[in-house]
């Protein structure tokens, strides 16, 4: 167990309430220093005189300040902080409307496990190790993608274990998109499917659960940085990031790795997309490489979806090789460093690394590919 006092704030106007959720918290996350507030106006007093929550839980209605406007406030002063909003509304409309503001939604009633949702997530933010400013660099995102839909109706179907991949076919099947770039990626040579298909369900079983459903949270999570984007330059980011992917797949399929690497990095490269689309809303004239932030904004959004945290980490993009946690760390780095750099020559201490985790000769063919293409 970390040695920080992790600190919840809970703002409610109704003391009964507060006690209660107090009691429950003090149940399920003893471990956490629990303050109280019945009246939001003195959130800024208390946060200027040193009080720095992991968590802001608040009601969504109350007198004066309203739950979105303290939130908006905890946005600016304690951007670390992980924003909750407790609420009898779950409609897709305020997901949207909030989506930039608010980290979790607490629908009334809620369960104990959404609860330790939330405490969870914050604990796997700090052992993250992110710094003071990167975090409230993160805290304060101009967009902050919500768990896609269609992703999460994907999750209820995997949860019945008489499902069959049909199943899965006919919920992808009504969307377009999703359904091209499947069929795309199972009839693609480089990634070694040498006869074509039109079926759905038989691409889905090429390709994997795993990778179709890191395809469906990309694609449809990617969707909330349009307009906020040009269609061009998201388009051209989305393409990007599949090439990217389909180098890691590719990298880990000609070095016999298992599929579960093959999965976590194909996962991993993807997901940079939402990186560079967050910092393009930053900084329009920033190129992908030169950005500093977009592994840690893709790493920052997979925790709050509940991903585990090899995969969390092996989306982290490090300055050196070396620094990489695990293989598909490993395997999304040199994917990155050869879609920005065709002629990419790896480092005496790279090279070393390279040949330990038998991964040389495949990125000797890999680069010999790219050159003669």
């Amino acid at each position: 167990m970390s040695t920080k006092e992790f600190l919840v704030l809970l703002i409610d106007d109704e003391e009964l309430i507060l006690r209660a959720l107090k009691r429950t918290l003090s149940r399920l996350v003893p471990h956490w220093r629990v303050e109280t507030l019945q009246d939001g106006h003195l959130m800024t007093e208390v946060v200027s005189k040193g009080l720095q929550p992991d968590v802001v839980i608040t009601d969504r209605l109350m007198p004066g300040l309203n739950g979105e406007q303290l939130l908006l406030q905890a946005k600016q002063l304690c951007p670390i902080a992980l924003r909750c909003i407790l609420t009898a509304d779950n409609s897709a409309d305020l997901l949207l409307q909030d989506s930039a503001l608010i980290h979790f939604y607490l629908a009334k009633p809620f369960t104990d496990e959404q609860l330790l949702k939330i405490f969870s997530c914050a604990e796997q933010l700090h052992s993250l190790d992110f710094p003071a400013p990167e975090r409230a660099f993160l805290g304060r995102l101009a967009v902050l993608p919500v768990l896609p839909p269609l992703y999460q109706k994907i999750q209820n179907v995997l949860n019945d274990t008489e499902f069959q991949l049909k199943d899965v076919a006919e919920l992808i099947s009504h969307d377009p998109v999703v359904s091209s770039r499947l069929l795309q990626l199972a009839n693609s040579a480089f990634l070694g499917f040498s006869r074509s298909t039109v079926s759905l369900t038989e691409a889905i079983s090429r390709l994997g659960l795993d990778m179709t459903k890191s395809i469906v949270l990309a694609l449809k999570s990617s969707l909330a940085y349009q307009g906020p984007i040009n269609v061009e330059q998201h388009q051209r980011i989305t393409e990007k990031a599949f090439h990217q992917a389909c180098m890691a797949r590719y990298l880990c399929k000609q070095a016999g790795l298992g599929a579960e690497i093959q999965d976590y990095a194909f996962l991993a490269s993807l997901f940079d997309c939402l990186g560079w689309m967050a910092e393009h809303l930053q900084q329009p004239s920033m190129s992908d490489e030169d950005s500093c932030h977009f592994s840690l904004i893709s790493a920052y959004l997979l925790t709050l979806w509940g991903f585990e945290r090899s995969i969390v980490q092996a989306v982290i993009l490090p300055e050196d090789l070396a620094d990489c946690t695990s293989i598909p760390g490993v395997v999304h780095w040199l994917a990155h460093k050869v879609v920005h750099h065709k002629n990419y020559q790896l480092t005496e201490v790279d090279q070393h690394i390279v040949e330990s985790l038998q991964l040389d000769s495949a990125w000797t063919e890999l680069l010999t590919g790219l050159k003669t293409s």
